[in-house]
């Protein structure tokens, strides 16, 4: 019985430490249905499925992943809230890297209409929610990382996709 007990405490005990790290996978973007080789330039669009809570305790997962071609122009709407994701994609050297800011999709403002009439910008927690990240996608990508970015907590990374 003891030994029971003791395989199940340690079982137990590797199953917490598990789910303390962030989130990882792996993607072959040349294994993408609507990947051209013939194309010089790639667009990735990338859809990730977010519950839990902001602060470094999210479960992400990567919901879908596309690939078109052609080249991506700069529309990143600037980010107004404290509680943010910040994506940065990993290359080799660090002259590509440049993080994106994305609103939190648990945690964000919302305008609302009062009984009133006016509009005003309220904060809106949702359990569950989408990221959808669309970025150019050149040679020598390694690895695409996620954080979440809490006033309280700083930066904490909750997931890391990689590419081969």
């Amino acid at each position: 019985m003891l030994r029971l007990f003791s395989t199940v405490a340690i079982a137990l005990a590797g199953l917490l430490m598990f789910g303390c790290r962030s989130g990882r996978s792996m993607l072959t973007v040349s294994e993408l249905p609507s990947y051209d080789t013939r194309s010089p330039d790639h667009i990735l669009f990338l859809n990730f499925r977010i519950t839990g809570k902001p602060g470094g305790n999210e479960k992400v997962e990567l919901a879908s992943a596309n690939v078109g071609s052609g080249r991506m122009k700069d529309l990143n709407h600037p980010v107004h809230f404290p509680t943010h994701i910040k994506v940065v994609p990993r290359y080799p050297t660090t002259a590509l890297e440049r993080e994106m800011v994305f609103e939190h999709p648990l945690y964000h403002a919302a305008e609302v209409s009062d009984p009133s009439g006016h509009i005003r910008r309220e904060e809106v927690q949702a359990k569950e929610g989408a990221l959808l990240v669309r970025m150019p996608m050149h040679s020598g990508l390694n690895r695409l990382e996620l954080f979440s970015v809490t006033p309280e907590r700083g930066s904490v990374k909750i997931y890391t996709l990689s590419f081969n």
